[in-house]
C-alpha cells in the first residue's frame, strides 16, 4: 500500500509542486486548499500532513490542533515563507509539529516522504 500525504496551501503552485513531487517518489496525494477541506480529507486515512502555516481561511496551527485531536499520532508538518513569530513557535513546539520553510527542495520532500511514509 502507498503511503498517503494530505498537502494544504492556499497557492495553487504549491500544490501543484508538491503533489508532482510526492508522486513520483511513489507517495499517494491527496491536496487541499482551506483547513476545512483538509479536514474532510483527512477523514479518508493519512499517513502525514504537510500544510502551510498561514491559509485563507483558518491557520495551519488550528488545523493542526484540529486533526491531533481527531488523529492523535498523526504526523504534521507545517511550512511557511514568512517569518514565524514567538507565539507560533511556541504552539510548534508544544505540539511537537515539524516545521519547514519556502522555498524548500526537493530533497526536503522526499525525506519527509523517507520519514512518515510507512504504511
Amino acid at each position: 500500500m502507498k503511503p498517503k500525504v494530505l498537502v494544504v496551501d492556499d497557492e495553487g503552485m504549491i500544490l501543484r509542486l508538491c503533489e508532482t513531487a510526492f508522486r513520483r517518489l511513489g507517495v499517494e496525494v491527496l491536496c487541499a486548499s482551506s483547513a476545512d477541506d483538509a479536514i474532510g480529507k483527512a477523514a479518508t486515512g493519512v499517513d502525514w500532513v504537510l500544510t502551510d502555516i498561514f491559509l485563507g481561511d483558518k491557520d495551519g496551527i488550528w488545523l493542526a490542533e484540529q486533526l491531533r485531536g481527531l488523529y492523535p499520532g498523526l504526523e504534521i508538518v507545517l511550512m511557511t515563507g514568512d517569518r514565524v513569530g514567538t507565539e507560533i513557535l511556541r504552539k510548534i513546539k508544544t505540539l511537537k509539529l515539524s516545521l519547514i520553510t519556502k522555498p524548500f527542495d526537493l530533497q526536503e520532500l522526499e525525506d519527509m516522504a523517507r520519514k512518515f511514509g510507512r504504511s
